[in-house]
């Protein structure tokens, strides 16, 4: 999440959401409307923020938009920069900063963005995620508009879609249906020398390809588009993947 640029906050707000409709969606043994008070004690949140969240919901407010989803302190300053006029120059542009030289300077933006990080920790942070750079006058100029420290292509999206998503589903299947659970193995060794880790990459890539054929031949001979509806979605499948974590060194 921070090196997509999701900040703490972003993180709680997203979180309290999902508590509160999970408790919402939470059948009541005796068929009983679930109140802001039954889903506090559920979720622990107060009924206060219960209440906020159940508001926001009901006008269809989403979680990123307004104060409902403060973003962190380079994302903040990008925006203030590129919205307030005081930063900007007489074509509406952003300016180009010196860090704390004449007004406005950056350590001016910092303050407008609140709390008490250091200009400089912003500067580092925007300048690794080029959100902006350094010019060789020494003044700053804003590349971005949004801030996000490192790329979130595809590959990203398409790991949460067809791998982290299923994963969790799977488990939380498991969890709650024990006699029918899915098929869930792992494969791990914590003794592997180190000359043999690209052996069983090189093998644990062969066999997961055969596999993966293997199960894709298996749907091609059985898929029927004619058994697809517009109002039924069904997606079954089997995951493979490797995993690697470095060891440390024990003291």
């Amino acid at each position: 999440m921070m090196r997509a640029g999701i900040s703490y906050s972003q993180f709680d707000a997203l979180a309290k959401r999902a508590f509160v409709e999970e408790a919402l969606a939470t059948p009541d043994p005796r068929a009983r409307a679930t109140n802001t008070s039954r889903v506090a004690v559920r979720t622990g949140l107060s009924r206060k923020e219960v209440a906020r969240v159940r508001i926001a919901m009901a006008q269809g407010v989403s979680v990123s938009s307004g104060s409902t989803f403060q973003s962190g302190h380079p994302a903040r300053a990008l925006q203030i920069w590129h919205s307030s006029a005081e930063f900007q120059d007489e074509n509406g542009s952003p300016m180009d900063l010196s860090f704390d030289g004449e007004e406005p300077n950056f350590v001016t933006l910092v303050k407008r963005v609140g709390g008490d990080v250091p200009a400089g920790a912003v500067r580092a942070e925007l300048l690794a995620a080029g959100g902006m750079v350094e010019l060789s006058n020494g003044n700053f100029r804003v590349q971005k508009r949004f801030f996000v420290p490192s790329s979130v292509g595809e590959d990203l999206i398409v790991g949460f879609a067809f791998i982290v998503s299923p994963v969790l589903e799977t488990l939380c299947h498991n969890l709650e249906n024990p006699s029918g659970a899915y098929i869930q193995r792992v494969a791990y060794s914590d003794r592997l020398p180190e000359d043999a880790l690209e052996e069983f990459r090189v093998m644990s890539h062969q066999q997961a390809e055969l596999l993966m054929q293997s199960v894709d031949k298996w749907f091609a001979e059985r898929e029927d588009d004619s058994n697809q509806t517009e109002d039924v979605e069904r997606r079954v499948g089997l995951g493979v993947f490797y995993f690697e974590r470095p060891g440390a060194t024990k003291r």
